[in-house]
């Protein structure tokens, strides 16, 4: 079997003081074993929220009301509390957004590190031993000094990895990596992103990356989902999305990305609001922002549907 995780229908809602929210509505995808696959899209569009419910770990108001989540044989949303206890870490692991927040302020980044591995009923030495390894395979200077660093002493760049590291030393078989590069300097980044390419090399691993940055996809994801408002509104190779976008908002997306090219103009702003999702509307979701919207547009939703090899984007100006 080529795909680890298989996603379907998935539906997602939060209730609040002012109404249900409808995060996430029918997302379909599939992440294929030593494969990295981004999520795209603006702030608020539901990607870390999908992330959180592949962990069940979504927050107290949020509630799974459709779909299935299917990771290596194992449907996740039937597991018990302790099967997803002993799921979380060996199975899937998650990077989240900032590491200085997950990690214990007043233990040693070796110590921590240690502690998954000391799961697996090996001795302290053994763990130590295999923590300065693992801090050596993400890069990290001077690895037994670092060992014995609060998270305080470190920069960004040295905690994001520390967080990594503490993931891979479960060797889950699917990473989760929520915008792993968000606050860090372009060289530190690029980095990062070097060390979450060769996981999948070195350790088998496949990565969900979560991120808005384009710049940062096109760098380490072999394919690619665009979200809008909650819906997946296109999905296909690297190639396909950059230089064959078939969604108008992906094309509008493209057209936003700075280029080194005086001669492409000014960069394109993509008029008017994300709608309200306590009361989305009942066509598609970008309808109020397209350019090229037409009538079935505000009054039905497109689905997903697949135009080439393993491209699908979900408009109805397609289908006309």
């Amino acid at each position: 079997m080529n795909t680890i995780l298989d996603v379907k229908k998935l539906t997602i809602d939060f209730k609040t003081e002012n109404g249900t929210v409808k995060a996430v509505e029918n997302i379909n995808f599939n992440i294929k074993k030593k494969e990295i696959f981004a999520l795209v899209g603006e702030s608020g569009c539901g990607k870390s929220t999908i992330a959180f419910s592949l962990m069940r770990l979504l927050a107290k108001n949020g509630m799974i009301t459709d779909g299935s989540i299917n990771f290596n044989g194992k449907d996740v949303l039937k597991m018990s509390k302790q099967e997803m206890f002993a799921f979380r870490g060996t199975e899937i692991g998650m990077i989240f957004q900032n590491p200085l927040d997950s990690l214990n302020p007043v233990m040693s980044v070796g110590n921590q590190v240690s502690e998954s591995l000391l799961l697996d009923n090996i001795s302290k030495e053994k763990a130590w031993e295999e923590v300065i390894k693992i801090f050596e395979d993400v890069k990290i200077s001077d690895p037994k000094e670092r060992f014995e660093s609060y998270p305080f002493e470190l920069s960004g760049g040295m905690r994001q990895r520390v967080m990594i590291s503490m993931m891979i030393s479960r060797k889950p078989l699917l990473l989760i990596a929520d915008e792993p590069t968000t606050a860090l300097d372009v060289t530190i980044q690029a980095q990062i992103l070097k060390v979450i390419r060769r996981l999948k090399d070195d350790f088998n691993t496949s990565v969900l990356l979560i991120t808005h940055d384009f710049g940062v996809v096109a760098e380490t994801a072999d394919r690619v989902g665009v979200m809008y408002a909650g819906n997946l509104v296109e999905m296909g190779n690297l190639s396909d999305i950059f230089k064959k976008s078939l969604h108008p908002y992906t094309k509008l997306l493209m057209k936003a990305l700075p280029t080194i090219s005086k001669k492409e103009g000014r960069l394109v702003n993509i008029p008017g609001m994300v709608p309200n999702l306590i009361n989305p509307p009942s066509g598609c979701r970008f309808a109020n922002r397209c350019p090229s919207a037409i009538d079935i547009c505000t009054k039905v939703s497109p689905t997903l549907k697949e135009y080439s090899d393993e491209h699908y984007c979900a408009c109805h100006l397609l289908e006309v």
